[in-house]
């Protein structure tokens, strides 16, 4: 397994920023190649740390935004790959930044991310929210990616498998085992990508998801009668043809969002 931690001798990773550096060049190649980045105007990377899958990105004509949260790092980065002028190198946290700003140049965005446990969710949304990025291959804990693949009536189906499968295709492209990466973490990692479908993201539809799924085992109609009616509830639940026993987990998104439709109407 080749190494490229090395130059970083005494770098200390921040285990409150959930730091855990890919270290094996043959996955960071692997995972560059499966992008195909060839075809995008614009490549916005996001936690690059050390720079393992940066060093690949940067070899294309195309332009390279790298978000580093860690002082530290955005540092570093900009010292290694100072002679690529087509790397921008930005220093912030990426919930805070502006992607619709960011972007308004570019026609052919990809996003690309090894992203921390603490800020998946978060950011899946962010992505969901933006109209011009379509794309977008992440690395995450299998855990994460079994609830967002999880299908309805399974124990990993919930409110972020529901918003995902609502909005995109979700695909799992490669296994990427604890000891690819330093310090090795305790879990195992899946890289997937996040394909948008044509569908504009809906702050009060992703609330009545939340809602939907706010105490798992109460039934749906318990969940919901904080905000609707009992009898609104039960008269669009008949109209679906769906028991009043019923509960969020059974439901699929297709589903859930006819509900909130009948509900919203």
């Amino acid at each position: 397994m080749q190494k490229q931690f090395n130059y970083i001798k005494n770098f200390v990773p921040s285990k409150k920023m959930g730091q855990n550096f890919l270290t094996d060049n043959n996955i960071a190649q692997t995972i560059v190649n499966l992008i195909d980045v060839a075809q995008y105007d614009l490549v916005i990377e996001v936690g690059p740390g050390t720079g393992a899958l940066t060093q690949y990105l940067v070899q294309f004509n195309h332009k390279v935004i790298a978000i580093e949260l860690d002082k530290r790092l955005a540092a570093l980065l900009k010292h290694k790959f100072n002679l690529y002028a087509n790397l921008e190198v930005i220093n912030d946290d990426i919930l805070n930044i502006d992607l619709t700003q960011l972007t308004a140049s570019y026609k052919r965005i990809v996003l690309v991310s090894n992203l921390p446990y603490s800020i998946s969710t978060p950011m899946l949304i962010k992505f969901l929210k933006q109209e011009k990025i379509k794309v977008f291959y992440c690395m995450l804990q299998q855990e994460l990616v079994d609830r967002l693949i999880a299908r309805p009536a399974t124990k990993n189906y919930g409110s972020i498998s529901v918003l995902l499968q609502f909005y995109a295709i979700i695909g799992k492209l490669l296994n990427v085992p604890p000891q690819s990466f330093t310090p090795i973490p305790k879990v195992q990692s899946n890289v997937i990508v996040i394909s948008k479908l044509n569908k504009s993201f809906n702050d009060n539809w992703a609330k009545f998801i939340r809602q939907c799924f706010a105490f798992k085992r109460k039934t749906l109609v318990n969940n919901l009668k904080s905000i609707y009616t009992v009898d609104d509830i039960q008269q669009q639940l008949h109209k679906l043809g769906l028991d009043l026993t019923i509960r969020s987990e059974q439901l699929s998104s297709d589903l859930l969002f006819q509900l909130y439709q009948g509900l919203s109407g």
